[in-house]
C-alpha cells in the first residue's frame, strides 16, 4: 500500500504540473492580441455532400464582431466589409461575438438542407444566405430563438444544385462550452440525427431521474445516508445536463444562463458526500476523507462564479470536475485494493464516466480539438451508465451489510446461548432459570394485557417447580476424584434432559443442585423418571448416588422466591427422610 500511495502522489503531482502548464498556455492564448486588420483571402466554395455534414468554420473566414455591426446589403460587399474587421484565429471560449463567412454549393438532387449551429451553447445566431441566382434567405437561431427542431438549433434552408451560396453568420455568446460548429447537411440526415440524439438525451435524463427517486425511496426505508447523497448526486446531474441540453428553455421558456452551471458546482460536493459514506472513507482512508472534505468546501465557495462570473464559469467548473473525478476514482481504487469489495462497481461506474470525460474536459479548455461529435452527449450517456453501475455498487454494499448483520446475529445468538448454558453439563444454567421465572411472573393474569393469545394460553397452563439435590457427590469426589464427580453430574444432566423432553425445561442451578420447570400434569411421570434415573446411576457404578427432590406447585398469588423456598423445603424433607431410611436399613443389617 505504501508503494501505491507513492504512485498516487506522483500521479497527482504530475497532474498538477500538467494542469498548471496547460492553464498558462491557455491564458497566454486568451491574452494574445487579436490580429490586425488584414484582407481576407478570396472565399473558395465548399461542396456540400448528401452523405455527410459539412462544417463551415475550418475553411471559412472568421472575424471578430463589433457592437452595432450589421450585415452588408448585398454579397458583392462581403469581401470589403470583412476586411474592415480584425481576423480571429479562433473562437475564444470565454465568449464574444464573431462573423463567419463561407461559400457553399452542391450538385446533388436534394434541395432540402439544414444549417445547424451545434457542439456548444450559442446565445444568438443570425445568418444570411445569398445565392448566385439572386435569392436571399434569412435565419435566426440560438439559445434565445424559437426552435424548428427540439433541443437543436438547426434551421431549414433551400440549396439548389449548381448554385453558389455566400453564407454569412453572426454569432455571439457570453461563453462557449466548446468550439462551435456550423454544419450544412441534408434535412433527412438531420432529422435522423435529431431523433437519435433526443432519444439518448431523454432516455439518459429519464434513467438518472428514476434512479435518483428510487434511491430517495430506499433512503426513506433504510435511513442509510449513502442512498440520500447518491439521490442528491443523481438529481443534480439530471438538472445540470437538462440545462446543458436546454430542456428548461424548451419546456418552460426558462432562458437564464446564470443558472446553467450552479448544479455542476454543487455536483462534486454531493458526490464527495456519497463517496465518503459509501466507501466509508472516514474509517478506511482518513487522508482521502480529508481531501474530499476540502473539495466540498471548494465546490461551495466557487458556486457563486456560475452567477457572477459567467464567462469563467464553464472553465472553472471543468477544472473542478476534473479534480473531483481524479479524487473519486483514486478513492475507489484504493478502497478496492484495500479489500472493500463494493468499491469494484464504484470504480467501474466512474470509469464509465471518465472515458467520455477524458475527451470532453481537455476540449472544454481548448487544449485539444474536439475528438468526437457532440462529446457532451457521450458524457451524458456515460453519466447514465455511471448511475446504473452505482446502483449495482449499492446493491453489492447491501449484500455485504446483510452478510455482516447475519454474522453478528449468529455471534449474538451464540453468545446468548453461552450465557444461558452451563459449561459442564450443557443444560441451562442458573441465569436461564432466574430469567424463566421472571418471564413466567410477567405472564401471570393481569400482569400484561398486550400478550398474544398464544402467550396467554401458555401462561394459563398450571406449572410445578421441581428442585433436585444430588446425594453422594462428595463421596464420589473423595474416593474417585473430581473427574469422576464431573462424569456423575453430566450423567444426571443427560438423564434430566431426556426426562424433561419437549414439554419441560431442566436447569443446573448450583454445584449439585438442579431444577425442572414443567406442566403440573407431568408430576407423576417426573417422579417415576427420577426413580429410574437414580437406579440407572447406581447401575453405572456411581456408588451411593441418590436424587433428593422437592416439588412446589405454581400459585398465581405466590411470589417467585416463596415458590423456590417451598420447593427447597420439600427437597430437604425428602433428603432427611431418605437419610433416615438408609440409616434404618444399615441398622437392620
Amino acid at each position: 500500500m505504501a508503494s501505491f500511495d507513492t504512485l498516487c502522489g506522483m500521479l497527482m503531482r504530475v497532474g498538477r504540473g500538467c494542469t498548471a502548464a496547460a492553464l498558462m498556455l491557455w491564458c497566454m492564448g486568451f491574452a494574445a492580441p487579436a490580429a490586425l486588420h488584414a484582407a481576407p483571402a478570396p472565399a473558395v466554395p465548399q461542396t456540400a455532400s448528401s452523405s455527410e455534414a459539412l462544417d463551415l468554420l475550418p475553411a471559412g473566414t472568421l472575424v471578430a464582431a463589433a457592437r452595432g455591426d450589421s450585415f452588408p446589403e448585398h454579397p458583392g460587399q462581403i469581401e470589403a466589409w470583412l476586411a474592415g474587421h480584425p481576423r480571429a484565429p479562433h473562437v475564444n471560449l470565454l465568449g464574444g461575438g464573431y462573423w463567419l463567412h463561407a461559400q457553399v454549393r452542391h450538385d446533388s438532387r436534394t434541395t432540402r438542407w439544414v444549417l445547424d449551429p451545434n457542439n456548444t451553447l450559442i446565445e444568438h445566431v443570425e445568418a444570411r444566405l445569398w445565392g448566385s441566382d439572386g435569392s436571399l434567405q434569412v435565419l435566426r437561431s440560438g439559445y434565445t430563438a424559437e426552435r424548428e427542431y427540439a433541443l437543436h438549433y438547426g434551421k431549414d434552408v433551400t440549396l439548389l444544385p449548381g448554385v453558389t451560396y455566400d453564407v454569412l453568420v453572426r454569432f455571439d455568446s457570453r461563453y462557449y462550452a466548446s468550439v462551435p460548429r456550423f454544419q450544412v447537411l441534408t434535412k433527412a440526415a438531420y432529422q435522423r440525427k435529431v431523433l437519435f440524439e433526443n432519444t439518448v438525451i431523454l432516455g439518459s435524463l429519464g434513467a438518472m431521474l428514476v434512479l435518483g427517486l428510487f434511491n430517495l425511496f430506499l433512503y426513506a426505508l433504510a435511513r442509510e445516508r449513502a442512498y440520500l447523497w447518491y439521490c442528491v448526486q443523481l438529481l443534480l446531474a439530471t438538472v445540470a445536463w437538462a440545462m446543458v441540453f436546454q430542456l428548461p428553455a424548451e419546456l418552460l421558456g426558462l432562458r437564464e444562463l446564470r443558472l446553467h452551471y450552479v448544479p455542476f458546482y454543487l455536483l462534486p460536493a454531493a458526490s464527495s458526500m456519497f463517496c465518503i459514506e459509501f466507501l466509508e472513507l472516514r474509517q478506511r482512508l482518513p487522508a482521502m476523507y480529508r481531501l474530499h472534505r476540502w473539495l466540498i468546501v471548494v465546490s461551495l465557495l466557487l458556486a457563486p462564479l456560475a452567477v457572477f462570473a459567467l464567462p469563467w464559469a464553464h472553465s472553472v467548473a471543468t477544472l473542478l470536475i476534473s479534480a473531483w473525478l481524479l479524487m473519486t476514482l483514486t478513492s475507489g481504487v484504493r478502497s478496492w485494493l484495500g479489500g472493500y469489495r463494493p468499491a469494484r462497481f464504484f470504480v467501474f461506474a466512474f470509469v464509465a464516466l471518465l472515458i467520455p470525460a477524458l475527451v470532453i474536459l481537455p476540449a472544454n479548455l481548448d487544449l485539444v480539438p474536439d475528438l468526437i461529435d457532440n462529446a457532451e452527449l457521450a458524457t451524458l450517456f456515460g453519466g447514465a451508465v455511471e448511475g446504473l453501475l452505482q446502483a449495482f455498487a449499492l446493491a453489492d454494499r447491501i449484500r455485504l451489510l446483510n452478510r455482516e448483520r447475519d454474522s453478528y446475529a449468529a455471534q449474538l445468538g451464540e453468545a446468548l446461548h453461552v450465557a444461558h448454558t452451563d459449561a459442564m453439563t450443557g443444560i441451562a444454567n442458573r441465569y436461564a432459570f432466574d430469567l424463566a421465572l421472571k418471564q413466567r411472573t410477567r405472564r401471570l393474569p393481569g400482569a400484561d394485557t398486550t400478550l398474544t393469545a398464544t402467550a396467554n394460553a401458555e401462561a394459563a397452563v398450571p406449572l410445578l417447580l421441581l428442585v433436585i439435590d444430588l446425594d453422594g457427590l462428595k463421596k464420589i469426589n473423595d474416593r474417585h476424584g473430581h473427574g469422576r464427580g464431573d462424569e456423575f453430574l453430566k450423567a444426571v444432566a443427560r438423564g434430566l434432559r431426556v426426562l424433561a423432553g419437549e414439554a419441560a425445561s431442566c436447569y443446573r442451578i448450583g454445584g449439585d443442585e438442579f431444577a425442572i420447570l414443567a406442566p403440573r400434569r407431568l408430576e407423576a411421570q417426573l417422579q417415576r423418571g427420577l426413580a429410574q434415573l437414580e437406579s440407572q446411576l447406581l447401575s453405572d457404578g456411581f456408588e451411593e448416588a441418590g436424587i433428593s427432590y422437592g416439588i412446589a406447585h405454581w400459585s398465581d398469588e405466590a411470589a417467585v422466591h416463596d415458590l423456590v423456598h417451598q420447593a427447597d423445603q420439600a427437597m430437604y424433607q425428602n433428603k432427611t427422610r431418605r437419610k433416615q431410611q438408609r440409616s434404618a436399613g444399615v441398622a437392620a443389617a
